[in-house]
């Protein structure tokens, strides 16, 4: 897992892409507050994203969202798994935002559509969207995300990996 975070620092233009198009960002890695897991496990910090949230791993090597308005939980059980998610989502939220099934994948769609039409006509180095996802699964082998959706909705109701702070379990990010 963290041979992933090596490459990434270790390629320019991929830890830009990460950062700049997918909001992980390995340089902000100061969670708001001190969070751990329910039974006393530790988080150690790896990337920040857009919102003011933090990625973080776990002993096992499962990565951990906290939010910055007190959501967050289990992503997937690995990091390619959790960057599978987070460069083939429109957002992880947003694949939250409705239950499976429920017209997700259309939802989804529509998501991707809003992002491409702010992404693929800014003309400043930003890559297209299908464009930037193609090339970063490519260079991380990472997995489609569609078939990461439903171990993402169960993970986030796992309560061994919502982060506890000094005021408490954060909230499911649903």
């Amino acid at each position: 897992m963290t041979d992933l975070l090596e490459t990434i620092r270790a390629t320019p233009w991929l830890a830009e892409v990460l950062t700049d198009q997918f909001g992980f960002d390995l340089a902000r890695t100061d969670p708001m507050e001190d969070v751990h897991l329910p039974g006393g496990g530790t988080l150690t910090p790896i990337a920040g994203d857009d919102a003011g949230g933090t990625f973080m791993l776990a002993a096992g090597g499962a990565v951990v969202y906290a939010g910055a308005y007190g959501e967050g939980g289990l992503i997937a059980s690995t990091l390619r798994e959790s960057l599978g998610l987070i460069v083939g989502l429109p957002s992880l939220q947003d694949a939250l935002a409705r239950p499976l099934g429920d017209g997700m994948r259309a939802w989804l769609e529509e998501c991707d559509e809003e992002i491409r039409r702010e992404w693929d006509t800014r003309g400043d180095g930003w890559l297209p969207l299908d464009e930037a996802r193609a090339r970063v699964r490519k260079a991380l082998d990472l997995p489609e995300a569609d078939g990461l959706l439903a171990g993402f909705h169960a993970a986030m109701t796992d309560g061994a990996y919502r982060p506890v702070s000094e005021h408490g379990a954060y909230r499911p990010m649903r």
